[in-house]
């Protein structure tokens, strides 16, 4: 008869419409995933103390040069440096170097390093440990090719681990799962005064 269906019609239109329906909330699903706000991490302050796990950091200033701190020699031929002054305290009872870690050139410079080297600014040799409840003056530096464009405030983003007294495997204290604890934006200084490190 006309306008009548079989069973397994139905059942076909009812399944097509079960599936329709469930598109149509998968959709809504990515879409609200994809428009969800990102948490914005805090702009911290210039040349404050910022506790990061296991550092006390404090970011002063920022430069750009040919010359790696405390020294006369250009760097590298076709390369400049970025260098960023800070002091660096550690909180724990170890001798750690994790402070490598702990902050991050987070602007996008054309073939920057990835890691920096890092220099005690007392002797100017190369940093390789801090000691415990030791403050030190210090300098992260990054090369990267001197064509490359620099802007006028570079970004720099502080991390800390967590501290967990008992970890799992070996039932001994641990620092780890990283966090962001904020963004320091520091000024670059202009060509007349850069270069004076």
């Amino acid at each position: 008869m006309a306008g009548w269906f079989s069973l397994s019609e139905r059942a076909s239109r009812i399944t097509a419409g079960i599936g329709g329906l469930a598109a149509i909330v998968v959709s809504w699903g990515i879409g609200l995933f994809e428009t969800r706000t990102v948490p914005v991490q805090p702009t911290l302050a210039v040349g404050q103390p910022v506790e990061a796990g296991q550092w006390t950091l404090r970011l002063d200033r920022v430069d750009v040069s040919d010359r790696v701190p405390g020294t006369t020699r250009a760097w590298l031929a076709g390369r400049k440096v970025i260098v960023l002054y800070l002091q660096a305290s550690n909180r724990t009872a170890e001798t750690s170097n994790s402070f490598m870690q702990a902050v991050k050139l987070d602007t996008p410079i054309a073939g920057a390093d990835a890691r920096p080297t890092a220099y005690l600014m007392r002797d100017h040799a190369i940093l390789a440990d801090l000691q415990p409840a030791l403050p030190e003056d210090m300098a992260l530096v990054w090369s990267f090719p001197a064509d490359a464009q620099v802007p006028a405030t570079v970004r720099f983003k502080i991390e800390a681990l967590r501290y967990k007294a008992v970890d799992n495997l070996y039932a001994q204290p641990l620092w780890s799962n990283p966090r962001e604890v904020g963004v320091v934006d520091l000024p670059v200084p202009s060509t007349e005064s850069a270069g004076h490190t």
